[in-house]
């Protein structure tokens, strides 16, 4: 069978039962289980399947990777009321994480005035950040990124790897209880995933839209976020998915008129 055919199988198989296991796949067509992962990184490149750990399953809100001004054009009001809560975790000398996403480039307008080490690979964060007394701002470089207008790639990993870092401030395209955190792009995806076991703590930046969203690109188990800083449109029972996976929860209060 070509590795087509097989594909169409599998997405049919995701369609009909909403997910698949690798090495049930592998014992089905008897190939290798390395096979396997290739036919389903493919449907993910695809955005066809979202990948989960062993496997992986349907796409319900397939979300569209957009270029960052329309991402900072979107829910602006509520991202800057997370973002301020999000900056009151920072304290004296931390050496913080700020990525490339819209959420957590606005936290740069509400960073504390205290001495900070802060780590990004996002030009953006480097622009809004350069010559700010008290900040030694370091830039990971690597591939840049236009549409993100952001670094990836292996340069940028293992500019990283000497750092220990206090606090990392994720934004997501998605956030569910059970599959954990999602991104549309594959480099800002694995460039997270690698980040993670590397912080003390990982706090994911998002408005309430985000939650329970999927997208193509697992890079974080919920297990493995400290702290959730969202705003108060989040129902509390959603919420309570999240402190019970131990998850701190921090809610942000918009205006009543917001």
């Amino acid at each position: 069978m070509l590795p087509s055919q097989r594909q169409e199988f599998i997405l049919r198989r995701i369609e009909a039962e909403g997910s698949v296991k690798s090495i049930e796949l592998a014992r089905e067509f008897e190939v290798t289980n390395e096979t396997i992962r290739k036919d389903l990184e493919a449907l993910a490149g695809e955005k066809r399947v979202i990948r989960i750990h062993g496997g992986a399953t349907r796409i319900t809100d397939a979300r569209h990777d957009m270029p960052l001004p329309a991402r900072q054009s979107t829910n602006r009001f509520e991202k800057s009321v997370v973002a301020r809560a999000a900056v009151q975790l920072i304290q004296p000398n931390d050496t913080i994480f700020l990525d490339a996403s819209s959420t957590v480039l606005t936290m740069t307008n509400y960073l504390p005035q205290v001495p900070l080490t802060v780590l990004t690979n996002a030009h953006h964060v480097i622009v809004a950040l350069g010559g700010r007394p008290n900040c030694d701002l370091i830039c990971t470089g690597g591939a840049y990124e236009e549409r993100s207008r952001s670094y990836v790639g292996a340069m940028a990993e293992d500019a990283l790897k000497r750092f220990v870092i206090k606090w990392l401030f994720v934004g997501v395209d998605g956030l569910h209880h059970l599959l954990g955190a999602s991104e549309v792009n594959p480099g800002q995806a694995v460039l997270k995933e690698r980040l993670i076991p590397r912080a003390e703590n990982v706090c994911v930046v998002c408005d309430s839209t985000k939650l329970e969203q999927k997208s193509p690109f697992i890079f974080g188990e919920i297990s493995q976020f400290s702290v959730l800083v969202t705003d108060d449109r989040a129902a509390s029972g959603l919420l309570k998915l999240y402190e019970r996976a131990g998850i701190r929860v921090i809610v942000a209060e918009l205006p009543k008129e917001a």
